[in-house]
């Protein structure tokens, strides 16, 4: 969660990465790190999977309010144990699910949600204070599976989960989700009232 730093003045927040392998997860990382000048990529290899992560400052100043610090994680592959996932949620603010749009992988996707909701059960993750969005990715790919179809397909409750429609080849699309969370919750932890997101529609 969200933590105040006394020595530098900042709070630190924590966003994760989360999902299905080859859905884009380093792919979206790599690209929201070349939207922040000052942000560096490091990785490091865990459990035969890749934990890339990336820090920076958010750019927008809050009004009377510390600078925020961002800390964005991802989980790149498929870990053999399951205490790599559970290093990444803990102490998290938020999380970006990211699914693969291609149907033949739904149920890999529903397993690998379920591994992730019992990963955050077994570190006593608090669903109150963490926000969850899913990006259907890879839309480019697969033009006729649309948004409402993985909905229903993983059981979304679109009325509490917001959802983003990206195509990995578009960069606005792919910093979506990860900008989004990361201003909810700056918002909460100073707070303002977030604006509402909703599902991104496939761009031209």
């Amino acid at each position: 969660m969200a933590k105040w730093v006394p020595k530098s003045g900042e709070v630190s927040i924590k966003i994760a990465i989360v999902g299905q392998p080859n859905s884009g997860k380093k792919n979206i990382i790599e690209h929201v790190a070349e939207q922040y000048d000052q942000s560096a990529l490091r990785s490091a290899s865990v459990s035969d999977a890749e934990i890339v992560r990336a820090e920076f400052i958010w750019p927008e100043p809050v009004p009377d309010g510390p600078f925020i610090r961002v800390g964005l994680l991802a989980l790149s592959g498929k870990p053999l144990h399951q205490a790599a996932e559970q290093l990444l949620l803990a102490d998290c603010d938020a999380l970006v699910f990211v699914v693969n749009c291609d149907p033949s992988k739904i149920s890999e996707c529903k397993s690998t949600l379920a591994n992730l909701m019992s990963n955050a059960s077994g570190i006593g993750l608090d669903w109150g204070e963490t926000l969850l969005v899913l990006q259907y990715n890879n839309a480019e790919r697969y033009p006729n599976t649309r948004p409402e179809d993985l909905d229903s397909w993983l059981g979304v409750n679109v009325e509490r989960v917001e959802r983003y429609h990206t195509k990995s080849n578009n960069r606005d699309h792919q910093v979506l989700a990860v900008n989004a969370v990361i201003g909810a919750v700056i918002a909460k932890i100073t707070q303002q009232s977030a604006p509402e997101a909703e599902v991104v529609a496939v761009a031209n």
